[in-house]
C-alpha cells in the first residue's frame, strides 16, 4: 500500500487537495443571490454594442450602483446586448429604485426654445455640499410633506457661455413697483433625461385635452408649474406631434408627413389607448411603433413620453437684467448653477435628489435601455436552498456507495471511488475560490448541478476502469496486462471527456440567453477536466493496487 500513496499520481491529487482546502478556508466561496439572496437585473440593451462600448456600459452601471453604497455588487456583459447586475439587496422599495435607475440611459439635456443650453456631457462636477445649496429643505410636518431639493453642479467654460448667451435678457418687463423694482416675465428651461431621438407622438384628441387640462393646472410633486403649454414642451423636445380624432383615423395630409418620417425608420410613441388599427397603419409607415405607458394618472403623458422632468423659469440675474447689463458681449458667464425640485414628502425628494445626483455623476450609457428583468430571492430563502443542496450531495454519494458496493462487493473498491469524488468535489471548489491563478467563479444552483453532474459522471468512468482491470480468463486477471487495460480505459474515459467539454463550449462562449446555464457548463468543464488529468489516473492506481492483491490472492490458494 505505501507504494500507492508514493505514486506521483496520487501525491497531485492529495497536494491539490490541500491546495483547495487552503483556498477555501482563506479565500471562503462566493456564493451567488441563489444561496445567500439578493437581487440580479438583466438589460437588455436597444442595440449590439462593440468591445469598448461594453466596458464602458458595465463601468457606468458599476458607478450607479456603488453610488447607492451597494456591497457585493458584480456587473457583467452576457453577450453583445445583455448586461447583468447582481446586487445584495433584497428590499422592494430599494429595488425599484435602482430598476427605475438601471433602465435610464441618462442623457440629461438643458433646452430653451427648441435649442440645446447644455447637455449632461458639459457638467464638470456634481456639488454634495451644503454650503453650496445641495440638500432637501420643508418636510417639516409630521406627515414629511413639501419637501423641495436643490443640486448645484458646475458647466465647463464653453457650456457656461453658451448658457448664458442663449439665457441672454430671456425676460419680459411687466411691471415696475418703487420698493420692489422691476417685475419680469421670463421664459422656460426644459430639463430633459432621455429625450427621445428620431421619433413622432401620436395621441388622440381626448388624450391631448385631458393632458392640456393637466398641464395647465400643473404639479408641484412633479415639477410642472402652472400654464406650462404642450406646444412649448413639445418644441424644447423637438418631437413632431400628430392629433388624432375620436376615430383615430389619420387625415391625407398627416399621412404624407408620417409617409416620410416613417421611410427614415422613426419611432412613434403612442400611449396604450391608441387604437389597434392606428398602430397597424404606422408599422405599415414604416415606424417602430413604441408604447408609452401612463403610470402615474396625475402626470401628463406626453410630459412622461417626452422624457421631461424639469421646467424652471430663467431668473432676471441670469438673464443679466439685475444687475442690468446692456450688451450680450459684457454678459456675466455663470458656470455654478442649481438643479431644484420638490416631492410629496422628503423619503421621495430624498430619492429623487439622490438618483438625479447620480446619473449627472455617471453620464450616460452610450447605448439605450431596451428592457430590465429581475429576479430577487430572500437571504432565508437562499440559505435554505444551500442547506438542501448539501443534502442532496450527502446522499448522492452515499447512494453511490451503496450502488458500488452492491455491484462489486468489495469495499476495496468502494473507498476509492469515494475518496476521488470527495477529492474532486473540493478541487472543483478549491478553484471557485480561486485556486488557479485567484481567478474564482461564483456558486449558483447551476453550478451546484454542475457539480452533482460531475459526481455520477466520475463514478461512471471509474466503473470503467474498474470493469476494465476485472476482466480476465475465467474469472481470473491476467496481472501482466493492467497497463494495458488502464490505457484502454482512460482513452474511452478523455474521449468521453472531450464530448461534454465540446457540447458544454457553447454555453460558455455564446452566453447570451444563457446565462443561468454558465454556472453548469463551468462546473462540468472543470469536472471532466479535473478528472481526466487528476482523479481518474489516480483512482486507476488505487484499483491496480486493490485488483493485483486479490489476483495474487487467487493464486496463492
Amino acid at each position: 500500500m505505501r507504494e500507492v500513496f508514493r505514486n506521483w499520481r496520487v501525491l497531485l491529487l492529495g497536494a491539490l487537495v490541500l491546495l483547495s482546502l487552503f483556498a477555501i478556508f482563506f479565500n471562503g466561496l462566493d456564493f451567488g443571490i441563489d444561496f445567500r439572496g439578493g437581487t440580479l437585473f438583466q438589460v437588455q440593451l436597444e442595440d449590439k454594442a462593440p468591445a469598448d462600448k461594453l466596458g464602458t456600459i458595465t463601468s457606468i452601471v458599476s458607478e450607479r450602483l456603488d453610488a447607492f453604497g451597494l456591497k457585493d455588487t458584480k456587473v457583467s456583459a452576457l453577450g453583445d446586448d445583455l448586461i447583468a447586475a447582481q446586487i445584495a439587496e433584497t428590499d422592494p422599495k430599494r429595488i425599484e429604485q435602482l430598476e427605475s435607475l438601471l433602465k435610464t440611459q441618462g442623457r440629461f439635456e438643458a433646452t430653451l426654445n427648441g435649442g440645446i443650453l447644455f447637455q449632461g456631457s458639459d457638467i464638470l462636477a456634481v456639488s454634495r455640499n451644503p454650503a453650496d445649496g445641495y440638500g432637501i429643505a420643508g418636510g417639516g410636518g409630521i406627515d414629511g410633506t413639501g419637501s423641495e431639493w436643490q443640486l448645484p453642479f458646475v458647466l465647463n467654460q464653453r457650456a457656461a457661455e453658451n448658457f448664458s448667451r442663449k439665457v441672454f435678457h430671456k425676460c419680459t418687463a411687466v411691471s415696475f413697483d418703487v420698493k420692489a423694482g422691476a417685475q419680469y416675465d421670463c421664459q422656460k428651461t426644459y430639463f430633459f433625461i432621455d429625450r427621445p431621438a428620431d421619433a413622432v407622438i401620436v395621441l388622440q384628441d381626448v388624450l391631448y385635452a385631458s393632458d392640456l387640462q393637466a398641464m395647465s393646472v400643473g404639479s408641484t410633486i412633479h415639477n410642472i408649474p402652472q400654464s406650462t403649454s404642450i406646444e412649448e414642451l413639445l418644441q424644447n423636445a423637438g418631437l413632431p406631434h400628430y392629433i388624432l380624432d375620436s376615430n383615430a383615423v389619420f387625415t391625407a395630409e398627416q399621412l404624407q408627413q408620417l409617409k416620410e418620417r416613417g421611410e427614415k425608420g422613426a419611432r412613434a410613441l403612442v400611449p396604450p389607448s391608441l387604437p389597434q388599427a392606428a398602430k397597424e397603419s404606422l408599422a405599415q409607415l414604416g415606424f417602430k411603433v413604441v408604447e408609452v405607458p401612463q403610470k402615474d394618472p396625475s402626470i401628463p403623458w406626453v410630459w412622461t413620453a417626452v422624457g421631461a422632468r424639469q421646467v424652471i423659469n430663467v431668473t432676471p440675474g441670469i438673464a443679466n437684467l439685475d444687475p442690468y447689463v446692456a450688451e450680450e458681449k459684457n454678459a456675466r458667464i455663470f458656470s455654478k448653477l442649481v438643479i431644484t425640485g420638490s416631492s410629496a414628502t422628503r423619503l421621495d425628494a430624498e430619492r429623487e435628489l439622490k438618483g438625479t445626483a447620480v446619473l449627472l455623476e455617471t453620464g450616460s450609457l452610450p447605448v439605450g435601455i431596451r428592457s430590465i428583468s429581475k429576479e430577487t430571492i430572500s437571504p432565508l430563502l437562499g440559505k435554505e436552498f444551500l442547506n438542501v443542496t448539501l443534502i442532496i450531495g450527502l446522499l448522492a454519494l452515499v447512494v453511490v456507495s451503496l450502488v458500488v458496493f452492491l455491484r462489486y462487493r468489495n469495499i476495496g473498491l468502494v473507498v476509492p471511488i469515494i475518496v476521488t469524488c470527495a477529492s474532486e468535489i473540493i478541487i472543483i471548489l478549491g478553484v471557485a475560490a480561486g485556486l488557479l491563478f485567484g481567478t474564482r467563479f461564483t456558486l449558483d444552483l447551476s453550478s451546484i448541478a454542475g457539480i452533482l453532474a460531475a459526481i455520477g459522471t466520475g463514478v461512471d468512468h471509474q466503473v470503467i476502469i474498474t470493469d476494465e482491470l476485472s476482466k480476465g480468463d475465467q474469472g481470473v486477471a491476467d496481472t501482466t496486462s493492467y497497463s494495458a487495460r488502464i490505457k484502454k480505459a482512460l482513452f474511452i474515459i478523455v474521449a468521453a471527456a472531450a464530448t461534454a467539454i465540446v457540447t458544454m463550449l457553447p454555453l460558455l462562449i455564446f452566453s447570451t440567453g444563457f446565462g443561468k446555464l454558465r454556472g453548469f457548463a463551468i462546473a462540468t468543464v472543470l469536472g471532466a477536466l479535473i478528472g481526466v488529468l487528476i482523479t481518474r489516473p489516480a483512482f486507476s492506481v488505487f484499483a491496480e493496487y486493490v485488483f493485483k492483491k486479490s489476483a495474487e490472492k487467487q493464486q496463492a490458494k
